[in-house]
């Protein structure tokens, strides 16, 4: 079992002492067996730190009801199946109840309500789950083939309608990707170019969900060149960077080609501002997506991105821009010019 954490210390009635005072909630690894295989899980539970006793931790009903939750994902993470925020999230993105979807896929009135709280779920729902989680055009056929379930028409439509929504932001989102996928179309191998890594969209996506969430005031500018840094830094370490962008000289510092369409990916959300100062102009910031649910990053991936965002947390825009024009990338090339990854092993970080 690993070292437990302090997450908080929390005033309640401590049944171990019997006294209402400070206890410690902490959180650590620990094992369970579900369906005959030992899964590591995280536990929350509670310490009472005014006694000697050796059993001095316990837990309440409402942490009891979360671990056994945790559990059960971490056995579902396991074994590729959908969490139960994973399935709450399917239904967040068509705006429907655990019952609705339930009616929608033509399963039990409780199923996605046990699916989420207390029960895993088969393997053939999961994969129809997850099915009209990646084909919104699935979710609603499956809508229609199970129309008679749905006893109020009014609710149906707007059930309907949300889901033509997620049709049409989808049809989008694939014409944008395949819009940043044409202007790589003399990147298609590997080379010096693009870091000997082929364009990964997703990667872009989760780095810069990854970003969003651990850097303050993140705009357009400043994510260019924590992306342009972090995949110097893993090219100078691997020999290939982590997303296949192809950067630019550009006024501003490196720039990836197509990067007005990559902030357009639906998972990166982004906010135009109008700024006043000498004059008006529109800036885009970049907050981090609390839906997005692509592939994590490993550890290693992730430390490269933290000692960039480390490094230039307290920059503003134009230190960053600054800092960046000093580096020998920018100095020896040209506007417009591709700036190679030779030029990683100089990066001043």
């Amino acid at each position: 079992m690993k070292e437990d954490i302090l997450i908080e210390k929390i005033k309640g009635d401590c049944p171990i002492c019997n006294k209402i005072h400070l206890v410690e909630k902490r959180k650590r690894i620990n094992k369970i067996k579900i369906k005959d295989e030992i899964i590591e899980y995280e536990e929350v539970y509670l310490l009472c730190p005014k006694t000697n006793e050796e059993e001095n931790e316990y837990a309440n009903a409402e942490l009891m009801d979360t671990n056994l939750l945790n559990a059960r994902d971490a056995y579902r993470k396991q074994k590729n199946l959908l969490t139960s925020q994973e399935i709450k999230a399917i239904r967040k993105k068509y705006g429907i109840t655990q019952l609705e979807m339930a009616q929608l896929l033509g399963l039990g009135e409780v199923t996605i309500t046990r699916y989420e709280t207390k029960q895993i779920q088969d393997e053939a729902h999961d994969k129809i789950m997850k099915l009209i989680d990646e084909n919104a055009l699935m979710a609603l056929d499956y809508l229609e083939k199970n129309k008679e379930s749905f006893k109020n028409k009014e609710r149906y439509e707007i059930i309907e309608n949300n889901i033509k929504r997620v049709i049409l932001k989808e049809t989008l989102n694939y014409l944008n990707k395949q819009e940043i996928e044409a202007k790589y179309v003399d990147y298609s191998k590997e080379t010096i170019e693009n870091g000997n890594k082929i364009l990964d969209i997703n990667k872009i996506e989760t780095i810069t969900n990854y970003i969003a969430q651990n850097y303050p005031n993140l705009y357009k500018v400043k994510l260019m060149k924590l992306l342009w840094y972090i995949d110097c830094i893993s090219y100078k370490e691997d020999n290939k960077s982590l997303t296949g962008l192809v950067y630019t000289h550009q006024k501003m510092g490196a720039l990836p080609i197509a990067y007005d369409e990559i902030l357009k990916l639906p998972s990166i959300k982004v906010q135009e501002e109008i700024i006043e100062k000498e004059d008006y102009f529109m800036c885009y910031h970049i907050s981090p997506n609390d839906n997005y649910r692509g592939k994590k990053l490993s550890s290693k991936e992730k430390n490269i991105c933290d000692r960039v965002i480390n490094k230039f947390k307290n920059f503003n825009t134009k230190d960053l821009v600054d800092y960046m024009h000093k580096e020998k990338a920018y100095v020896e090339t040209n506007s417009n010019d591709v700036i190679d990854f030779s030029y990683a092993k100089f990066i001043n970080i």
